[in-house]
C-alpha cells in the first residue's frame, strides 16, 4: 500500500515540481518564463480553482471541531516558529514572520488536494477547501504584517506616512481574496449563479497545480540547496512532524467526523507551502531559508505522505 501510493498518484504529481527543476537546468526555461507562469495561476488559475472550492462548500455542514484544531495547530506551528527563528536563529522580522508561515502554511492546493482526490475522491474537497478558506485569512494577515513591517521601515528612512488604507486596498485587489469573497457569495447564491461561472473556473482551476508546481521547480532550480542553514531544518521539522503531531494531540480533546479528521490530519502533515516563498520575493525578504524548507520538505513529503496515506 505505501508503495502503491507513493508510484500513484504522490510522485506523479511530485513530478510536475520536478520536471521544471530539471527543464531550467537544461535550459529550457528561464526564471522569467517561471515567473510569467506564475502570473498566470497567482492571477488566473487558482482564484479559478479557490472561487470553484469556496463556492461549493456546505457551509452549513463545516466540522467546526476540525476547524477548530487545525486553527489551532496552525496558529501554534507559525507563531512558535516564528518566535524561534528570531529568537535562536536570529533571522530578520520579517524573515522570522514568513519562516512561520512556511512551517504552519501547507501546499494544499497544489500538493495535497489533488493527491487526496485521487485517494479519497470527492469528499476530500469539502474539508480540504474549508480549510483553503481559512488560510486565505492567513495570509492576508501575513500580507498586512508584511506591509506594516515595510511602511515602519520607510517611515524609518524617509519623511513618507503610513497609510492603513492603502494596505487594505491591497489585500481588496489581492486575487486569493477576491476570489474567496465571490466564492462564499456564489455558495449563498448558488442556485441564482450562473453554471457557465463554474465551468470557467473549473476550466482554469484545474491548471493550477501542474502550472504552480512546474513554474516552482524552474525558480527553486535557480537556488543552491547547500548548505541547508538550521533555520530551513527547524521549519522543515516544525511542518512535517510538530504540525501533525499537535494537531492529533488537539483531536482527542474534540469529537470530529472522521472524514473531515482524516483530510485535516493529511494537510497538517503536508509540506511548507510555496505563498511564504512569493511573498518573500514580492517584499525584498531573503527567500534562501523558505525556499530551502519547501523543497526539501516537498521531497521529505513523498514518503511521509506514502507512509500516512498507507494506514
Amino acid at each position: 500500500m505505501l508503495l502503491s501510493n507513493l508510484a500513484d498518484p504522490i510522485l506523479p504529481i511530485f513530478m510536475a515540481l520536478m520536471v521544471g527543476y530539471g527543464m531550467r537546468h537544461l535550459r529550457f526555461f528561464d526564471l522569467g518564463a517561471a515567473q510569467t507562469i506564475n502570473r498566470f495561476v497567482f492571477y488566473l488559475a487558482m482564484p479559478g480553482l479557490i472561487f470553484n472550492l469556496v463556492a461549493h462548500i456546505p457551509f452549513g455542514d463545516i466540522d467546526w471541531g476540525t476547524m477548530g484544531v487545525y486553527i489551532g495547530s496552525e496558529a501554534i506551528v507559525y507563531g512558535g516558529s516564528a518566535w524561534c527563528a528570531r529568537r535562536f536563529f536570529k533571522c530578520t522580522l520579517g524573515e522570522s514572520i514568513l519562516l512561520g508561515m512556511a512551517a504552519g502554511f501547507v501546499n494544499h492546493l497544489m500538493f495535497v488536494l489533488p493527491i487526496a482526490q485521487s485517494l479519497h475522491g470527492s469528499i476530500a474537497a469539502q474539508p480540504i477547501a474549508a480549510i483553503v478558506f481559512i488560510d486565505v485569512v492567513v495570509f492576508a494577515l501575513t500580507v498586512f504584517a508584511m506591509d506594516l513591517l515595510k511602511a515602519s521601515e520607510n517611515v524609518k528612512t524617509s519623511s513618507q506616512r503610513y497609510h492603513p488604507g492603502h494596505v487594505l486596498g491591497m489585500l481588496a485587489r489581492n486575487p486569493m481574496v477576491l476570489a474567496c469573497g465571490f466564492g462564499g457569495i456564489a455558495a449563498a447564491l448558488f442556485a441564482q449563479v450562473p453554471s457557465g461561472v463554474f465551468t470557467y473556473a473549473k476550466f482554469v482551476g484545474a491548471s493550477a497545480a501542474p502550472a504552480a508546481l512546474f513554474a516552482l521547480g524552474v525558480i527553486l532550480a535557480d537556488r543552491p540547496v547547500r548548505p541547508v542553514g538550521g533555520a530551513a531544518w527547524f521549519a522543515i521539522g516544525m511542518k512535517l512532524i510538530v504540525h501533525p503531531a499537535i494537531f492529533m494531540a488537539l483531536a482527542g480533546l474534540v469529537s470530529m467526523d472522521a472524514n473531515w479528521e482524516t483530510m485535516g490530519f493529511l494537510v497538517a502533515a503536508g509540506p511548507c507551502g510555496a505563498m511564504p516563498f512569493v511573498i518573500a520575493l514580492q517584499y525584498g525578504v531573503n527567500p534562501s531559508a523558505i525556499a530551502k524548507a519547501v523543497l526539501i520538505s516537498t521531497l521529505l513529503s513523498l514518503l511521509s505522505l506514502s507512509y500516512l496515506t498507507a494506514l
